[in-house]
């Protein structure tokens, strides 16, 4: 019996495959073991959105490969770094094996029956979280992006397909995230939108949660009323990634971004409307080629105004392939410099955000391991709350009695 060895990095599309190739594996009459000393095979499932990830990816496979030398195991690299960088892969890891993001060839060297589509079975995340993928691909052609180019133009799954992964995800674990390379976009293809699938999976009986996953404000603003509407059910986390990029209007035209801040705001404005109490987590990149000074404060100024609860803030690097690569770059240290004076401001706000749920009182579902032995719970705005008692997959009531920049502090009371 071959042993495989599986690891991941990336977005939450790459989780979902990550695990669909461990089932595949398992099926199969493969072994799965939890560290590459001890496989035939170790494989790592790439991302190649940002160039620190990339170089985090070629940092660990260095190492995976000195290890291969001694332990005897075949390296093989998979998914977007492949599609994008795959020339650079090939000339440092000559011995291994490279598979990009279509499954076919990977299935067919391993002789083991590959799906990523949601009708393909997945072993839950952490036996609490199901990811259901609903499309891949994207509309956007952005000028500072690689991941179109990996992924592809967009491809959404049938609602029926996803409503049938639901129903099967929902007997086996309490939280279902909904994952696209963009959330925003899906059924544009099939003449329909993420409203009217929510609307559907939200027909199926039972108490759960479901996460929807990042939604670009170009296409979220097409449908944003009616995926309200449905979120009322209080099933559905009030959560809402809606990244920005950055405050300037010049700035997100030069990266095609297809909106203006004012679409942004309104969003974020109509999200807190119905739910005061809902998380906002965008993305800015800093340091994009055209940025000027002027352009970051305007960054600066629209995150003091929005005051989002989550902020991704990335270091603009330019990405093979990307036309934003041809552009004359900003120095490094200018962008350092930016990156730390909004990091330090989004980390002030979120303390502030956060401090005001101290004292009051949720029920939430404790849904991840900590880092620390204790636990992580979601409040139905997806509010990390770290509790100390094991509660895993389960509801709880908590009070708030602390707060820090990144999560809640609970505690468990009974009510």
């Amino acid at each position: 019996m071959a042993k495989v060895y599986i690891e991941w990095y990336g977005c939450a599309l790459n989780k979902a495959d990550t695990e669909k190739l461990r089932h595949a594996f398992s099926e199969a009459g493969y072994k799965i073991v939890t560290a590459p000393e001890k496989a035939d095979f170790c494989i790592i499932n790439t991302c190649a959105v940002k160039t620190p990830t990339e170089e985090k990816i070629i940092s660990r496979l260095k190492k995976l490969s000195s290890l291969a030398e001694k332990y005897h195991f075949k390296l093989v690299v998979i998914g977007c770094l492949v599609e994008i960088n795959g020339k650079r892969l090939a000339e440092l890891f000559p011995q291994a094996l490279l598979f990009g993001v279509d499954p076919s060839a990977l299935a067919d060297y391993f002789n083991i029956k590959l799906d990523y589509s949601p009708k393909a079975r997945a072993l839950p995340y952490n036996n609490c979280i199901s990811i259901i993928p609903i499309a891949r691909g994207c509309l956007n052609r952005c000028t500072y992006c690689c991941v179109w180019i990996a992924r592809g133009t967009l491809k959404s799954y049938p609602i029926e397909e996803i409503n049938d992964a639901f129903k099967q995800a929902i007997k086996r674990s309490k939280e279902v995230w909904l994952t696209a390379t963009d959330a925003g976009c899906y059924g544009f293809d099939l003449k329909t939108d993420l409203s009217e699938l929510l609307a559907k999976l939200l027909k199926n009986s039972g108490k759960y949660r479901v996460r929807i996953g990042m939604m670009n404000p170009q296409h979220a603003k097409r449908f944003f009323d009616k995926l309200l509407d449905v979120m009322q059910d209080d099933r559905v986390y009030k959560f809402f990634h809606l990244p920005v990029q950055s405050g300037s209007d010049s700035v997100l035209k030069a990266m095609g971004r297809g909106y203006a801040v004012s679409d942004f705001v309104e969003l974020v404005n109509k999200a807190r409307k119905r739910f005061p109490n809902a998380t906002i987590a965008t993305d800015v990149i800093v340091g994009f080629p055209t940025e000027t000074q002027e352009d970051f404060e305007k960054t600066l100024e629209l995150i003091k105004r929005v005051k989002p609860d989550i902020v991704n803030v990335s270091r603009f690097g330019a990405r093979p392939g990307s036309a934003a690569a041809n552009m004359k770059q900003l120095h490094g240290r200018q962008i350092k410099a930016r990156s730390r004076v909004l990091s330090k401001l989004c980390r002030e706000i979120a303390l502030e955000n956060n401090k005001k749920f101290i004292g009051k009182r949720f029920e939430v579902l404790v849904s991840e391991h900590g880092s620390k032995g204790n636990f992580v719970a979601r409040t139905n705005a997806y509010k990390p709350v770290v509790i100390e008692e094991d509660l895993f997959c389960k509801f709880a009531n908590v009070e708030i009695i602390d707060a820090k920049p990144t999560h809640l502090i609970g505690k468990v009371i009974d009510e």
